[in-house]
């Protein structure tokens, strides 16, 4: 199946899990990677002017906190919250203005100040791996029954066709409030048996965020996010 993948796309998918049976043979343990950055533990300031806010280190998870510079919310913080080690990563829906709603997002990619509003964040990031799952911890407080969103998708590009072949996905969504900490796994679908080029990661606090619509207040935090192989 080939798709364009946008800069926000969420797909919805329904995920089925399946637990051994004592009778059968043993497996081998399954194999967690870290996703860089994933616990949020190092985080950099980056001031323009009289603006300043903070967005975790490297390159590899950006925001919507650059809007900030024009007059945008904060989207996108750390906070003491944590699952495990010092910080986590906390992003909530803002209002801007009277009526445009900013979503709390993150996602595996970098902000392009140069291009439209709505279209500034620029996803994916590479990656030749093929995991089962992606899983980490989370809080939710959804304002109005919001829902949140945990996406992933592995793509290869199509030269012939300028276009980006989804190889697998999967996707995580809810609308319970979760004041305490709990796990998410994510299972990954695949309809291809390629090598993907590139991963994109999409955590959003408001499931209509991508239309610029989500509720004030939603509230998500992660943390400790990693890549399962089985």
């Amino acid at each position: 199946m080939t798709t364009k993948l946008f800069s926000i796309t969420i797909f919805v998918l329904l995920a089925l899990f399946f637990v051994s049976c004592d009778t059968k043979p043993p497996i081998d343990d399954p194999v967690i990677e870290d996703i860089v950055q994933g616990d949020f533990e190092n985080w950099i300031t980056i001031s323009q002017g009289e603006i300043s806010f903070h967005k975790p280190a490297g390159d590899w998870w950006d925001g919507l906190n650059y809007l900030a510079v024009i007059g945008g919310p904060i989207t996108l913080e750390r906070t003491t919250d944590s699952y495990n080690g010092n910080y986590a990563l906390r992003i909530e829906t803002k209002l801007w203005g009277d009526e445009l709603s900013i979503p709390g997002i993150i996602a595996s990619g970098y902000f392009d100040p140069n291009l439209p509003i709505g279209e500034n964040l620029v996803i994916g990031k590479p990656f030749s791996k093929r995991p089962t799952a992606f899983q980490g911890y989370y809080k939710y407080s959804p304002a109005n029954n919001d829902t949140l969103v945990i996406f992933i998708a592995l793509t290869k590009y199509n030269s012939a066709q300028n276009l980006r072949d989804t190889i697998g996905r999967g996707e995580f969504v809810s609308s319970e409030v979760q004041n305490t900490y709990k796990n998410f796994n994510v299972p990954i679908v695949y309809n291809s048996e390629n090598t993907p080029d590139s991963i994109h990661i999409i955590l959003l606090a408001s499931v209509s965020g991508k239309d610029f619509k989500g509720h004030p207040g939603s509230v998500l935090i992660v943390d400790k996010l990693s890549l399962r192989y089985d």
